[in-house]
């Protein structure tokens, strides 16, 4: 599913070498969790797996396909058909209700309009949320909108979920809820990589890898 190797960057401005020669293999209905401090590299491994950004050595083959030197155009379009994000601070647009929210990926995939509002229905279902389809984001709880969040990372049907620290904020219900989340999509088969500095979050993935200083240890 996706693979990393001798995976390197470094900040050509600051001469920060983020990621250090990273060899990581994440299977088809994986469950891998990846922690470490503040500075260790986390946000910049989740941007080059999610294709926000770019190897400076090495290789990332997504589903067998190297995709280390994509353009920025062919990146876009992966990132939209075969990767779901779950990001810290939910990032809903305000103006828009939670079943907009969910139907935008479709949307942007070129969906009709009846398609993609009855698969962000269904996905709004799975997370519970069938009776807050029209509220928009500030009427709902922050568990709330982390379960909105959820249901659009899987609208699209994604080879992989990254969640990037997806219990940031919550408080210990919300918490529970969110992760009992990413176990059920786990569950029903998704591939999920969950990035946090949590290890009571990160204990409960079937992997659990640590990183330091750009360089990534464990199972």
């Amino acid at each position: 599913m996706l693979k990393l190797m001798h995976a390197s960057k470094i900040y050509v401005d600051s001469g920060v070498q983020a990621l250090c020669d990273i060899g990581l293999h994440v299977a088809p209905g994986d469950y891998v969790s990846i922690t470490g401090a503040s500075g260790s590299g986390k946000s910049t491994l989740m941007h080059v797996l999610g294709l926000l950004d770019t190897l400076t050595d090495g290789q990332y083959l997504l589903g067998g396909t190297d995709v280390s030197r994509l353009p920025p155009a062919a990146r876009a379009r992966l990132r939209s058909e075969r990767i779901g994000f779950v990001f810290q601070g939910f990032r809903l647009l305000p103006g828009m209700t939670a079943l907009e929210n969910v139907a935008l990926p479709l949307a942007l995939q070129g969906a009709p309009r009846a398609e993609r509002l009855a698969r962000a229905q269904e996905a709004l279902d799975r997370v519970g949320l069938s009776d807050r389809l029209h509220h928009r984001p500030d009427q709902l709880s922050g568990g709330q909108q982390q379960r909105v969040a959820l249901a659009r990372a899987v609208v699209t049907r994604p080879d992989v979920v990254l969640a990037d620290e997806p219990t940031a904020g919550l408080d210990p219900a919300a918490t529970g809820e969110a992760l009992a989340l990413l176990d059920g999509l786990h569950r029903a088969g998704h591939t999920i990589v969950l990035i946090t500095h949590d290890r009571a979050a990160a204990a409960r993935a079937a992997r659990r890898l640590t990183l330091e200083g750009g360089v990534l240890s464990g199972g």
